[in-house]
């Protein structure tokens, strides 16, 4: 039982990490970004790279698979989703599900079909009793508290995350007051591209790396800010934690039906509260 509680805690903060950056970015931008999981997996294929290819050691390389896609999320906003401001839904539908083949077909030219390992960087258990905790698993959940947490200190804290918080609630008013809604845009962009990278970044060890990680990356984030509710970081975090002990405990005790479990899940909490959750973009608890 504690190995899978560790389990589903190590599940569940990727899984919030993922889900937060979609919910930004679809707060401020009001775009589900379809290719979110394809920056996920760009974030594993980058950590690949630099930590297996040029040896850099292994936290420096998730640092900087997270800026460098961070920094693509700022690319895409420039390049393609600020010119779909006030573009129909299926325009934005089509250049966003466009980014999505593209960046996985392009990772397909680079990195190649196969599916690649990457080595683990910490070795060993600590051993509680008769509880074994990977040394791996603990790196990840605490890597992601601390990620989380600075997360929530900038948006509360930090004048950019006020502004944030204020473009989000009523973008009107936000400009009225001064509020750049464009610089917003762009650094909430990098932010979700760079949450989405981390996760990738930090899993890798544990699963694979491939360019077709991201499809199923996508579905659960969709299905976590469903279930927790748009734009609602609180939902981010509790759905992603929900998520994450229904696969661990799924997969010990029910085996491969756990995949539909999450999909259920969402079905019945949306048809007893269709806004999910946390229904209330940034609510942000004192």
């Amino acid at each position: 039982m504690g190995q899978v509680i560790i389990n589903a805690l190590m599940l569940g903060m990727t899984y919030v990490l993922m889900a937060s950056g979609l919910s930004l970015v679809f707060g401020i931008l009001q775009i589900v970004n379809f290719a979110h999981g394809q920056f996920y997996m760009v974030g594993a294929v980058v950590l690949y790279w630099l930590y297996m290819s040029l040896g850099l050691p292994y936290l420096i390389a998730v640092l900087l698979s997270t800026v460098v896609v961070g920094l693509l999320g700022i690319v895409v906003e420039l390049v393609f989703l600020r010119r779909l401001l006030k573009a129909p839904i299926v325009a934005i539908l089509g250049v966003v599900l466009g980014l999505m083949v593209g960046l996985e077909g392009l990772m397909e030219l680079l990195f190649g079909e196969d599916d690649r390992n990457v080595k683990s960087a910490f070795h060993g258990v600590l051993r509680i009793q008769d509880l074994s905790l990977s040394y791996e698993r603990l790196v990840i959940i605490f890597a992601s508290l601390i990620v989380m947490g600075l997360l929530y200190f900038w948006i509360r804290y930090t004048r950019e995350g006020t502004a944030t918080r204020a473009v989000a609630q009523d973008r009107l008013a936000a400009e009225l007051v001064g509020v750049d809604v464009g610089k917003t845009r762009i650094l909430i962009m990098g932010i979700g591209s760079g949450l989405a990278a981390t996760a990738g970044s930090l899993i890798s060890p544990l699963f694979f790396v491939s360019p077709y990680v991201g499809t199923n990356a996508m579905l659960k984030s969709l299905i976590i800010i469903t279930l927790g509710g748009m734009g609602s970081l609180p939902g981010a975090a509790l759905g992603g934690l929900i998520l994450g002990v229904i696969e661990s405990f799924g997969q010990t005790y029910l085996g491969n039906i756990t995949e539909m479990v999450g999909f259920l899940l969402v079905i019945i909490i949306l048809l007893v509260k269709p806004q999910g959750l946390f229904g209330v973009p940034f609510e942000i608890a004192e």
